[in-house]
């Protein structure tokens, strides 16, 4: 064994590929889920910035070769830290441009996603987090137990109770 790899050389270089080819991989992903989590409270930008840069720093901790629960539930603990601070000023969303055939559909859709983005984010953070991670994340009940730290029944009921308050806020858009 070389000296540079018993001070862990090679060793690290690995590890921080492997680092740097998960955070590649799961980026837009990473981004959707505090996106649907924060809202416009924060930019999900900073939100999976700062969940990532904490990862790198405890890399050595982790094992890099299935991280995806791994990223996931540090980008949902990010999201959630900094909804507990006091609130931030509402940043515009930006939406990449597309091109749609039909403005009027087009428009039709930004306004229904807008709508339901309004309304997820009126729910509170706990039921907002587990409705995002059974609905966009398709985790199971337990995985969303683990990453809220909390127990499958409460988590059946809080996705059951964000449904029902959806529904609830969305009953007049969707009638028109």
């Amino acid at each position: 064994m070389s000296d540079e790899e018993q001070a862990g050389g090679p060793r690290m270089a690995d590890n921080v590929s492997l680092f740097e080819d998960a955070v590649r991989q799961h980026s837009k992903r990473l981004l959707a889920i505090a996106r649907a989590i924060v809202g416009t409270r924060a930019s999900p930008e900073d939100v999976v910035q700062q969940a990532v840069m904490n990862l790198f720093r405890h890399r050595d901790r982790y094992d890099w070769r299935e991280p995806g629960g791994l990223l996931r539930r540090a980008v949902v603990n990010e999201a959630l830290r900094l909804l507990r601070q006091p609130k931030m000023g509402v940043v515009t969303e930006e939406h990449a441009g597309r091109d749609d055939t039909d403005p009027s559909s087009a428009s039709v859709e930004r306004e229904t996603v807008m709508q339901v983005r309004r309304a997820i984010a009126k729910l509170p953070e706990h039921y907002r987090s587990a409705l995002v991670l059974c609905e966009y994340e398709k985790m199971s009940y337990a995985d969303i137990a683990t990453t809220l730290n909390a127990s499958v029944p409460q988590i059946k009921t809080w996705i059951f109770r964000a449904r029902r308050q959806l529904a609830e806020m969305l009953k007049e858009f969707a009638s028109t």
